[in-house]
């Protein structure tokens, strides 16, 4: 079959690996001149756009736990080489506290300070002790139609914690986080926080790569796709520009806000699984500036820090550490920030990346189940991190979900044509 799968993201392009290796003649229509989607490698898809630059760098998607079992198979199949990290967490509030990570401690105090910021990391983690027990029984059931600021009400520091978690996981800005569904992000902390975590040795734009080299579909960047209509029989892809072309079935790896834009001929019920889904806009900056760990008396941070800012009441942004996360041994620290912009000084920025990535709302969450039960209809099938965790995982595992699909779909038509013979 003719299959086009619209967007180039990591959803996308291993939907396009499986079903390539089925036999289908698959297209990727890519409007961006690279690939990746949320992958974003300096100097392997994407280029340095505020000063010279020559590492291998992540602007995106950073490491991966242990527990993304089908990533992990993955990567195995490719031959992908992985390299453990240690990951560490610390949080600096504007006010002057700070709860160091183990890992924060041990590289930056000895003697008396040592003691001291590890009886208050274990005071804090003593506190939090209910709430990560508690983590472990939680079923995303219990949380339906639930958001954070319903589950976790009290101002506490610890739900704060986890409320930043949800803000690093997902780019989402710490003023809208409330209104995360509860379902998305309780199994996330359950089953990603307490495991190992892993790093794609030689950047993870690589595995892209190693796909890229196996598939001999079709891989069209930079074009617009105006407009895709469903027939009885197949589907068009119009491009801008008055060009178009015939595919048997279309697989949408797409953010969710998007598909509506798209469809010439939405139906009813497409409508009102989509309505709800907003783009959620973001940047991060890639950047050598330390100096918001001065206050504190660190040098060394963790490999993601959250920091609360003075722009306003309860804003937070995070800082992560890029030397051990991408390998890199160099005196000069270089880091991902989010949400930072007020503690970096303008010449410490190397690049400035731009993410369109899903608002996770209640109200959006909702019909998710939907999307995924209806897959096949019109021809049409859908793909992407937010039918799963939001993560890496959910990306590949619905792309996983697609493939079957479709073979099981193709084994039926071509028993039909026999019999019909």
């Amino acid at each position: 079959m003719k299959i086009a799968i619209i967007g180039g993201g990591a959803s996308g392009i291993v939907t396009a690996y499986l079903l390539d290796k089925q036999g289908h003649q698959v297209t990727v229509f890519e409007r961006e001149p690279m690939l990746g989607g949320h992958i974003r490698t300096l100097n392997q898809n994407v280029s340095p756009n505020r000063s010279n630059c020559d590492l291998v760098l992540e602007n995106g998607v950073l490491e991966f736990p242990t527990s993304f079992h089908n990533f992990m198979d993955l990567m195995g199949e490719l031959g992908v080489e992985l390299e453990l990290v240690n990951i560490g967490s610390a949080l600096f509030l504007k006010n002057g506290n700070h709860y160091l990570s183990k890992v924060a401690i041990e590289r930056n105090f000895t003697g008396i300070r040592w003691l001291l910021e590890h009886l208050r990391m274990n005071l804090f983690y003593l506190r939090a002790a209910s709430l990560l027990i508690a983590a472990k029984f939680w079923k995303a059931i219990n949380f339906r139609d639930r958001s954070l600021a319903d589950s976790f009400q009290q101002p506490l520091l610890q739900h704060t914690w986890l409320k930043l978690f949800a803000m690093y996981s997902y780019s989402i800005p710490f003023s809208q986080i409330d209104d995360c569904p509860a379902e998305l992000v309780i199994p996330t902390l359950r089953d990603d926080v307490f495991v190992d975590w892993v790093r794609i040795k030689g950047g993870v734009y690589s595995y892209i790569q190693k796909i890229l080299d196996r598939v001999k579909g079709e891989i069209l960047l930079g074009v617009e796709v105006a407009a895709i209509r469903r027939t009885a029989t197949g589907v068009t892809v119009a491009l801008t520009g008055d060009k178009t072309q015939e595919f048997d079935k279309v697989v949408f790896a797409t953010p969710p806000d998007v598909v509506l834009k798209l469809l010439a001929d939405p139906h009813p019920d497409e409508i009102a699984r989509f309505a709800a889904w907003q783009g959620n806009h973001v940047q991060t900056l890639l950047h050598t500036d330390v100096a918001m760990y001065a206050p504190y008396q660190v040098k060394e941070g963790s490999e993601f820090d959250f920091f609360e800012t003075q722009k306003q009441q309860g804003n937070w942004g995070y800082n992560a550490r890029l030397n051990q996360l991408c390998g890199i041994s160099s005196p000069v620290q270089y880091s991902l920030s989010f949400n930072l912009e007020s503690l970096i000084a303008p010449d410490r920025i190397l690049h400035v990346q731009q993410h369109h990535t899903p608002l996770y709302t209640v109200a959006a969450f909702r019909d998710r189940q939907e999307i995924i039960a209806t897959n096949g209809n019109y021809h049409t099938y859908h793909v992407g991190a937010y039918l799963g965790d939001g993560l890496h995982e959910g990306a590949i595992t619905s792309a996983i979900r697609v493939a079957k699909l479709i073979a099981q779909t193709t084994e039926v038509e071509d028993r039909g044509i026999v019999l019909a013979r």
